[in-house]
């Protein structure tokens, strides 16, 4: 398969949808797979899709206890069409788990700093990522009048019993709207970032820079602590639900970070955080 026949994204979800058009895939079947592609990001091509972005959606679903883990089988379905088309080489449904490692009081002590900041606040974000939110409903709102449209002209056949593309037009418009009033409550309820010269702070919070020595390789790396909005691990940056953007928040210099990730443990020596 040819680098043009692989479909965004967004286009998979569609063949999905009509493909296994059942009375069983719910509404919320289908809210779960339009959070999912909002999340990988809708105008990228399913073979971009890393598996470590795969287990990290997985860490984010799991946060929220056994509960929130069972909302995983319909993108693990979803993962595995993917494969059955011949868009991927490798299943990435297999990398949709939740890891069952022990929590340690590491784990327990930095996710109670995370949910003490949660709650209280709407998301903060840099400047950036709140004009791409704004960026992207602006295209979901184009997209909802082509979807429109769409549903215009599936209607015009009037034998509504079989009609597929009249389904599967009004099952993304369901998705569509969710992840438009999804992102209209982000907008409404974020805290843009102040921006200006880097200087050194004394705790680690969103937005910061977090400069750390790998205790075991002796490699520096640094990471920059952003919502979930605007991670992009390819920049280096890293979502604040992770498990490593969990373990770095409220961090001093000079202070040890150990984290459990499903490949092992991490350590880590804080050597500069910047903001």
């Amino acid at each position: 398969m040819t680098t043009e026949q692989i479909p965004l994204i967004s286009e998979a979800l569609t063949h999905f949808v009509a493909a296994k058009k059942s009375p069983k895939t719910g509404q919320q079947s289908h809210q779960e797979l339009g959070r999912f592609v909002a999340w990988c990001g809708r105008e990228r091509k399913v073979s971009e899709l890393a598996p470590s972005e795969v287990a990290e959606y997985a860490q984010q679903i799991g946060l929220g206890g056994a509960e929130s883990a069972s909302r995983l089988g319909p993108v693990k379905v979803f993962l595995a069409y993917w494969k059955d088309q011949g868009w991927i080489e490798n299943g990435l449904a297999s990398h949709l788990r939740v890891p069952r490692t022990r929590r340690t009081a590491t784990t327990t002590k930095t996710t109670t700093r995370t949910n003490s900041r949660a709650g209280s606040t709407g998301s903060q974000l840099s400047q950036e990522g709140y004009d791409r939110l704004v960026s992207q409903l602006d295209d979901l709102k184009d997209q909802r009048a082509l979807v429109l449209e769409d549903i215009k002209r599936a209607m015009a056949d009037k034998d509504f019993r079989e009609n597929a593309p009249l389904d599967a037009a009004k099952d993304q418009q369901g998705i569509v709207e969710l992840r438009i009033r999804e992102l209209e409550a982000s907008i409404n309820n974020a805290q843009i970032l102040p921006e200006g010269v880097s200087s050194k702070v004394a705790r680690s919070a969103v937005g910061a820079k977090v400069t750390l020595k790998d205790t075991n390789s002796g490699k520096t790396v640094a990471y920059t602590l952003v919502d979930v909005r605007e991670a992009d691990v390819s920049e280096g940056k890293i979502s604040t639900t992770s498990p490593v953007g969990q373990a770095l928040l409220d961090r001093t210099v000079g202070e040890e970070v150990t984290i459990n990730v499903p490949k092992g443990t991490l350590r880590y020596l804080v050597q500069r955080i910047t903001g």
